[in-house]
């Protein structure tokens, strides 16, 4: 809104193709997509950079935002702040990836993972596949979906197109390698390199805000002194509340249920 305020032209688009289209009806401007989110997405994201070289249209860029899983869980481990007993492992991104990114987590830190889906009884199922291993292991809950191996076409975009690099996480930090920078052959498409864009640097929290601890598991989200207060999901304050998906979000929601170790 800020930057539409000072009279760019920002649009919101459903897939890269949308902004691939743009820059092929109107030639004389420069169009910027700005990648986001896991390997979920970045397969796609890279098949459009790779069309835009084929089609020769010089005024498509890529800004690439993305991040990778499995490099956030090494970091979230090696913290220490909390206990974990095992991972209900994502399944969309496990589509891409497989499950054997994630093997790490049994060999090197004694904790299982289970990749799991996302209807009521897939969690209930990876749950109890958890408690039910008898020494640490990576399992697929979501057969249905996730092979052991992944999805090695999507894979292979994503080699091509991009190379790893260090990113910053909301509650993290800067973590090594966890990032997707484009890589060399590919700079002509690079919107960092065309037009010297520089990081914007460690993501700060609005005052009082403490969305980072939430999302490492030490803190409970009604401990924050804005939830439920200054913070609700009708006016966010921080992150975790502004998606239905977010942690606070879902714990505003369901704030009234009782678990067996308290209130939910």
């Amino acid at each position: 809104a800020a930057e539409r305020a000072r009279g760019a032209d920002v649009r919101v688009v459903y897939s890269p193709r949308d902004a691939l289209r743009l820059a092929a009806e109107q030639p004389g401007r420069e169009v910027v997509f700005v990648g986001i989110g896991f390997e979920t997405t970045a397969p796609t994201t890279a098949a459009t950079l790779l069309e835009a070289e084929q089609r020769g249209l010089t005024n498509f860029s890529l800004l690439s935002l993305h991040k990778t899983m499995p490099a956030a869980l090494r970091a979230l481990l090696d913290l220490g702040e909390t206990p974990l007993d095992g991972f209900l492992l994502p399944g969309h991104v496990s589509v891409v990836t497989g499950s054997e990114c994630y093997r790490f987590l049994a060999d090197e830190y004694g904790v299982g993972g289970v990749v799991t889906g996302f209807e009521p009884q897939d969690v209930l199922e990876g749950l109890l596949t958890l408690v039910r291993q008898e020494r640490p292991a990576v399992a697929i809950q979501y057969r249905r979906a996730v092979r052991p191996e992944g999805n090695r076409v999507a894979q292979g975009l994503l080699a091509e197109v991009f190379e790893p690099c260090d990113a910053d996480w909301r509650g993290l930090g800067v973590v090594p390698g966890s990032g997707l920078a484009i890589r060399e052959r590919h700079a002509a498409h690079d919107a960092a390199r065309r037009f010297g864009l520089e990081e914007a640097g460690p993501s700060r929290e609005p005052a009082g805000c403490r969305c980072g601890e939430v999302l490492r598991g030490v803190l409970d989200p009604v401990d924050c002194g804005l939830f439920g207060r200054a913070c609700t999901p009708g006016h966010p304050v921080g992150a975790c509340m502004v998606s239905s998906e977010g942690s606070c979000a879902a714990r505003y929601r369901y704030r009234g249920l009782q678990t067996a170790g308290g209130a939910a």
